[in-house]
């Protein structure tokens, strides 16, 4: 089964935001209380992977279907190239940013809450 950019990209979110609370847990000096955090990062992780995917087709899905009812021409190519550029790296920016967010957000909770 062939799994496209964007679902896969998103789908590392499920993987990466664990370990990013799990670290910055760990990191903040939280000690035996980091394994609370990594199912909290779990649960952001499956979050950013089930919510934010149809933004991410929406947005790239208005550029590509716009720009095949184009006569296919050098405009057309220009037209898709931001679109493109979009669907490659937006789900990047996303995942990025949740796993940044889950790390810091573990670290501020472990040296201002506990």
């Amino acid at each position: 089964m062939a799994v496209n950019h964007a679902d896969g990209t998103m789908f590392t979110s499920v993987i990466f935001c664990p370990i990013a609370a799990g670290v910055g847990a760990a990191h903040a000096g939280a000690g035996w209380i980091t394994f609370i955090f990594i199912p909290v990062g779990l649960a952001v992780g499956y979050g950013i992977f089930r919510f934010c995917r149809k933004p991410v087709y929406s947005i790239t899905g208005f550029g590509m279907s716009y720009a095949t009812k184009m006569p296919k021409s050098l405009i057309q190519q220009v037209v898709i190239v931001p679109f493109f550029l979009m669907y490659m790296f937006l789900p990047l920016v996303i995942v990025w940013g949740g796993v940044f967010g889950i790390w810091a957000g573990s670290i501020w909770v472990v040296r201002h809450v506990l």
